[in-house]
């Protein structure tokens, strides 16, 4: 199975819940990008997402929520989580086992979040699509290096 599809909905719910705190939104936004991670593939095999990558994420989120009015500062904190979620994550299955070898997307996301973040007139509909739209992007440029015996690795796409 791909991908989830569900990404921007669930952005959206957390926005339309009206977080009390940096922290509640901070979760849920992991808990959001989490969840469309979970049924990730590379070739056949399985990244082993755990909720610590999902913790870890919400904490680095957090930080940059936690400084009102700065959308660069809140989008580079959604970038450096993205690339935190995924580094060296363990990948087994039917293609190989192995690790993720970065995102290198997370960073290039970062304008693209920034002008979300800034854009006033954003509803949280078109936020969530705008967020979800640049972290979807940067997820696909995951790539991890599996072996499968005898041969060497190879490099498998995210899907």
């Amino acid at each position: 199975m791909p991908l989830g599809t569900s990404l921007a909905a669930d952005v959206q719910a957390v926005f339309d819940g009206s977080p009390a705190s940096a922290h509640v939104a901070a979760t849920g936004l992991a808990a959001a990008y989490y969840s469309y991670t979970s049924t990730a593939l590379f070739g056949l095999s399985i990244p082993v997402i755990t909720t610590a990558m999902r913790d870890a994420m919400a904490a680095t989120l957090e930080a940059g929520l936690a400084v009102p009015g700065a959308p660069p500062t809140i989008a580079a904190a959604y970038g450096n989580s993205v690339n935190t979620f995924w580094t060296g994550v363990p990948v087994a299955g039917g293609s190989g086992t192995g690790v993720t070898t970065g995102c290198p997307g997370a960073g290039a996301a970062i304008a693209t979040l920034t002008a979300v973040f800034a854009n006033l007139a954003n509803t949280s509909a078109t936020a969530a699509a705008g967020i979800a739209a640049a972290l979807a992007t940067a997820t696909l440029t995951m790539t991890a290096t599996l072996t499968l015996p005898p041969a060497g690795p190879i490099v498998y796409p995210i899907s």
